[in-house]
Order: C-alpha cells, then structure tokens, then sequence
C-alpha cells in the first residue's frame, strides 16, 4: 500500500518521517513514544509506528471531527472501513455530512466518517472548503476524484492493526502537553514530541481551529521551560525567532505544499536545546540554512550537510501530499 493516512492535509508532514526516524534515533536515551499535540492527518507518526522506530504514538487533536476520526479508525476499524466503501458520494450526502461536522454532533463513527467524508471530497482536503468540483459539480474534477474506496478502506484497516499502540485524545492542546509534562519522571522521557501549529500567517483559511498570539507565545513558553524534547515546525514569520524561540536552534527548510496550488515553500524548524541534533539530511527539498544555532548538542555550521530529500516513489512512507494529490 503507497500511502499510510486516509486524510489529505495541505500541511501534512508525512514527507519529513524520514529525518523524524533518525532524529529520534540519534537522542540518548532513545524515545520509544511519539507525539503530536496537533495531529491532524498524523502522516509522520503512521510512518514512525509502521515503521518500528517508536513502540507507541499519542495524536491529539482539539478538532471534535478529526478526534473522532482518529478514535473511530481505532476502536470501530471494520465498521469505518465499511462505512468508506458503501457510502454514496453525492452533494446530498456532502450537505449532510457537513451539517454534522459543522455542528460537532454523532457517535465517534459518525462525526468520524462525516470528517472524513468531507477531508476527501473537498479543495485540498480542507474541511471549511467547497467540494470538488464546486456545488454545482461543473470543475473539471468531481466530487469523488479522491474518494478512492478500496485503497481508503485498506489504509484504515491496516492502521487499525496498530490500534493497540496509538492512543488518542482530543485535549486543548496546553493540556495535552501537561498531561505529559506531568507523568513521573522515566515516562515522560521516554517521549518525543512533534508540534507543528496551525501557522501564524493565514492559518484561518486552513484551519478551522487556530490560535491566536497570545497562545502562539504562551505555546512557546511552555516549551521552553519543559524538559522535554521537541521539534517544532511554523511558517516563516521573523515572529518565531525574535519573540518566540530566541536562542532555540532554528533551521529554515524547503517543503512542498499542496492548499489550493501545489508549490515549494519555505518554513522553519526549531528544536529543543535537550533535541541532539547530528544532521539535517532529508529535512529539506533543497538546502536548509541555518537561522539560529543555539543549543549545545547542534552541530556546528561546517559539520551540517544538508541533502536532496530523495526517497523512491514506491517508498510505504509517502504521504498523499507527496504525490501532489490537492484537490
């Protein structure tokens, strides 16, 4: 199967699991637990449960839809798959399933499957966005173009096969990150946090939860002063180093994105000063470049070899955004 996520998002980050995979293998002790406290699509954790590099992973989300997805492909595996593969793909069911996302109502199947139902049918998988093909179907895409039955349904079926190591909630995401920070002290370090946050520019036309700066700064704050060990991902706004992050190690890097057009876009990387940090090989399209080099286990600057991030087309870990699939 070529992808692992049955969500499309326009900022997955499934494509930089790779760079994820060695970094949490060069950390000492090594963290056996991965988590996201914005998980939304969770492409890099499938790619790091699958590919037995962490024993366990922990998605939260605050989405009520995208919660219950993920708490339905666990617990209600069969009966999701099933749902994908039976459900009639018209704009009345694209109505009515959005009435129930809008209004956060159903059982976890149901506000499930209607996230879902909406992430596959709509522009770039966007949950506010119109559906493919616009209300009146008359684009040269419909609205089915990405609701691909079969190959959904076996994406589901065989994260569920993972079900007994992935935990999930649907916690503020202050609270989830205190729910670790509050575990006795060999548990939390077993952790490795991945925090990629809506985006400080236009995050309201991606995102139907964003934050505001008070909570961008009050986010950093907490970061900063845990003894865990992260990495964190932001659009590139002179904010995240100067106000947010000042003296993290921060590299800015090359990604594709696929919201509304698919191109190559720059963000950063901040890491914890606990993250050791051996190279940045397979984080970038293109060269990264350092924009902050503090901490004391990152390399210094002649050390860093940044590469091509060249993984084949066949590769288990490519995600749907990976193949430019934006509609």
């Amino acid at each position: 199967m070529r992808y692992l996520s049955p969500l499309r998002y326009p900022g997955g980050k499934a494509k930089i699991a790779p760079f994820l995979a060695r970094l949490i293998r060069e950390q000492q002790p090594s963290p056996r637990v991965y988590a996201e406290p914005f998980a939304g699509g969770a492409g890099a954790a499938l790619a790091l449960l699958i590919g037995e590099h962490v024993d366990r992973i922990r998605l939260n989300d605050f989405d009520a839809g995208i919660a219950a997805f993920w708490r339905a492909v666990v617990n209600h595996t069969e009966e999701l798959a099933n749902l994908v593969q039976n459900e009639p793909v018209t704009l009345d069911a694209w109505h009515r399933h959005r009435e129930r996302y809008t209004n956060s109502h159903g059982s976890d199947i149901e506000l499930g499957f209607s996230t879902f139902f909406l992430n596959r049918t709509n522009r770039s998988g966007i949950l506010r966005a119109r559906p493919i093909g616009g209300l009146d179907q008359t684009g040269q895409w419909k609205i089915d173009a990405r609701f691909n039955r079969d190959d959904l349904a076996e994406r589901i079926r065989s994260i569920g096969r993972y079900g007994s190591r992935i935990s999930v909630t649907q916690l503020d995401v202050f609270d989830f990150l205190s729910l670790i920070s509050d575990e006795p002290r060999h548990q939390r370090g077993r952790h490795f946090l991945y925090v990629d946050p809506p985006y400080l520019l236009k995050s309201e036309d991606l995102y139907l939860d964003t934050l505001s700066w008070n909570h961008h700064k009050q986010l950093a704050r907490f970061l900063r002063r845990t003894g865990l060990r992260w990495l964190l991902t932001y659009d590139v706004d002179p904010r995240v180093i100067t106000d947010l992050y000042p003296g993290n190690p921060c590299v800015q890097f090359a990604i594709s994105h696929t919201a509304a057009r698919q191109h190559v876009g720059d963000e950063y990387a901040v890491f914890s000063k606990k993250t050791k940090l051996i190279s940045l090989d397979g984080l970038s399209v293109s060269a990264a470049r350092w924009v902050e080099r503090g901490g004391n286990d990152v390399l210094q600057p002649e050390e860093v070899r940044p590469t091509l991030f060249d993984i084949p087309q066949s590769s288990a870990l490519l995600s749907e955004d990976q193949a430019g699939l934006r509609i």
